[in-house]
């Protein structure tokens, strides 16, 4: 029987690393269903998530520890359980930067049911306006009944010039 694994791995980056855990997960029977990795200033991050015989999990763990460097956690999956009917969507989200506005988005989604799958956010500073603009860029998944003019509204609440554009 095979089982799920999530894998964070953090550290720095060289050569062939990816290839090389990519080999070793695939000499123990493993296939890496989803990988989510990032480069940065040679410092890598990533996430895995492995589908792998139950009797290669520990081979696997020990294959991953011996790249301490990476600080790796791997957790094994529960297993799946039925999820309420969640609706993906895409949304760009705009305004003026101050502290706690991810907080303040993360739980308006959160109180309306959504779950997020992905963020990324990025701050660019307008010295000639004194003023410093925030962006993010989310993929969620919501209940299908969700008013999304709603939701939309919402988020516009968290900060006076929020825009925030449904693309799905």
């Amino acid at each position: 029987m095979n089982v799920q694994l999530t894998i964070t791995i953090a550290g720095p980056d060289r050569p062939q690393l990816i290839n090389q855990l990519a080999a070793q997960s695939h000499e123990l029977g493993g296939k890496w269903l989803v990988s989510k990795i990032n480069r940065l200033d040679n410092q890598i991050v990533g996430l895995l998530k492995v589908d792998i015989p139950e009797a290669s999990v520990a081979k696997l763990k020990e294959a991953f520890s011996r790249y301490p460097e990476l600080q790796p956690r791997v957790l094994q999956l529960p297993q799946p359980v039925p999820s309420v009917d969640l609706v993906p969507h895409k949304l760009k989200i705009e305004a003026d930067d101050r502290a706690g506005i991810v907080n303040d988005i993360t739980h308006i989604l959160d109180d309306l049911g959504a779950e997020i799958v992905h963020i990324e956010n990025h701050r660019v500073g307008l010295p000639e306006l004194g003023k410093t603009l925030f962006f993010a860029e989310m993929e969620i998944e919501a209940p299908r009944e969700l008013n999304l003019e709603q939701m939309q509204e919402a988020l516009q609440q968290a900060e006076e010039q929020m825009r925030v554009h449904l693309i799905s």
